[in-house]
């Protein structure tokens, strides 16, 4: 990436030039700036920024940022690679996968533990937890809301969308509503965080940095990862999503001592049944 900045330097007018020489000195805190915070810094204009990514082959700020956050980790390359209709299925197979791997070495190496240590203060103490998430998030929802019934806490999750903003209605102080939403932009989860904060419960999205629902919330997991989801259902970030659902509930299940222990194996004895014998 930063050899990348260094080789088109010529093509950039003053002020993108100021934003790639900025770039250069202070890569590390410019992937922790907003696009607000970056452009005032530098001195150019919001739209400045966002053409100055696009001219690096970048579909906007966020994906910019990603992108060089994945330059400075570790020697992690970047991996993106789009398939196409001339690909074999050993192709199919490479890009799909390593987008995978990618994606989530990626979300450990940016996950905000601040956030996460929040989020998981929050639903420790939590006297009932709503699971929110539609489409594709919806999937996420009702997978957190599995994992979360094995705690000694009401664990709600609803597919229909009317049955899930009357439940952010009737939240009230004390409850956790926890959002999932690959763009951020949903009006449907977007609105149920609206509601549930309104009623006086914590909100907590896993969501894109610096979206609807991710300013809406008291505290936001912020997941950036790159993909078209214009194009179709999102893959790698319905993974990352599920990984942070996995470090939560692994999470608050630590917090809440031993005694969450019994009441796991006890469900799973219940279930035991449920199997055929081998």
């Amino acid at each position: 990436m930063l050899k990348e900045l260094e080789r088109k330097k010529s093509q950039f007018g003053p002020a993108e030039l100021r934003l790639a020489e900025f770039t250069m000195t202070e890569p590390r805190l410019v992937t922790q700036l907003s696009l607000a915070a970056l452009s005032q810094k530098v001195g150019v204009s919001e739209p400045t920024v966002i053409r100055f990514c696009r001219k690096l082959g970048c579909t906007g700020f966020p994906d910019f940022k990603l992108r060089l956050t994945e330059y400075l980790a570790s020697g992690t390359p970047y991996v993106h690679q789009e398939v196409s209709l001339l690909d074999t299925i050993s192709d199919i197979c490479k890009k799909v996968l390593d987008s995978s791997i990618s994606a989530i070495v990626t979300l450990s190496d940016t996950l905000d533990t601040a956030s996460i240590e929040r989020a998981i203060g929050a639903l420790s103490h939590a006297r009932r937890i709503d699971f929110f998430g539609t489409g594709p998030s919806s999937v996420i929802a009702y997978d957190a809301q599995q994992k979360f019934m094995f705690f000694d806490v009401p664990a709600v999750f609803h597919h229909d969308s009317h049955l899930q903003i009357m439940s952010a209605a009737s939240l009230s102080s004390g409850d956790v509503a926890v959002c999932f939403s690959f763009t951020g932009q949903t009006v449907d989860i977007v609105s149920c965080a609206t509601r549930a904060r309104d009623a006086g419960a914590t909100v907590v999205s896993v969501t894109r940095s610096d979206s609807a629902l991710a300013q809406m919330s008291q505290i936001s997991i912020n997941v950036d990862t790159i993909e078209n989801t214009f194009d179709y259902s999102p893959m790698t970030t319905r993974l990352a999503h599920l990984a942070v659902v996995d470090v939560l509930a692994t999470a608050v299940a630590v917090r809440r001592g031993p005694g969450i222990s019994d009441r796991i194996q006890n469900m799973k004895l219940a279930l035991k049944d449920k199997r055929v014998a081998r």
